[in-house]
């Protein structure tokens, strides 16, 4: 796009090159990616992007605590409760509190939320699938190692330690 002028008197200064500015491009590709439409399971069900990220998650990983799943899918703590809160709603995940840390919920899949699981993955990894077709092998293993690199270098994910059963 053709940049504007402005009006007179408005002259910005340091301007950022939106172009190479990474957290901006991250924002940007994680919108575009991120945009799915609600998906429809079995029994009518409609599940939203941010219900199927948390779905994907527990099934991957296992029972986890809010904030372990707020780090892990970028979403807030206020955002995570209401999510699970729906989940749990739909018969699709369960909390209980921990024994070790009383404050801590534990969330899980229910045998429903598995089976929710079972419908979305095929799908979901399609998607993923055609967001690489545009690299070639040895580049989809370099892009997944500099995001590695990068997520490390961020040191957003919880530690090993944090979990409390």
């Amino acid at each position: 796009m053709k940049k504007r002028n402005f009006p007179p008197g408005v002259e910005p200064r340091n301007v950022i090159d939106l172009h190479d500015f990474l957290p901006y491009r991250i924002h940007l590709l994680a919108t575009k990616i991120a945009r799915p439409d609600d998906i429809e399971i079995d029994g009518g069900i409609v599940i939203r992007a941010r219900d199927w990220r948390i779905i994907l998650q527990l099934a991957s990983r296992g029972p986890l605590t809010g904030r372990e799943l707020s780090a892990m899918v970028g979403l807030d703590a206020a955002t995570i409760t209401r999510v699970v809160q729906r989940l749990g709603e739909l018969g699709l995940v369960t909390t209980r509190v921990s024994s070790a840390d009383r404050r801590k919920q534990i969330i899980s899949l229910t045998e429903a939320g598995a089976k929710a699981h079972d419908q979305l993955a095929p799908g979901r990894k399609e998607v993923a699938e055609g967001l690489l077709e545009c690299f070639s092998a040895k580049e989809r293993a370099t892009f997944f190692m500099l995001l590695d690199r990068l997520e490390e270098h961020l040191h957003d994910e919880p530690s090993d330690d944090e979990w409390i059963e």
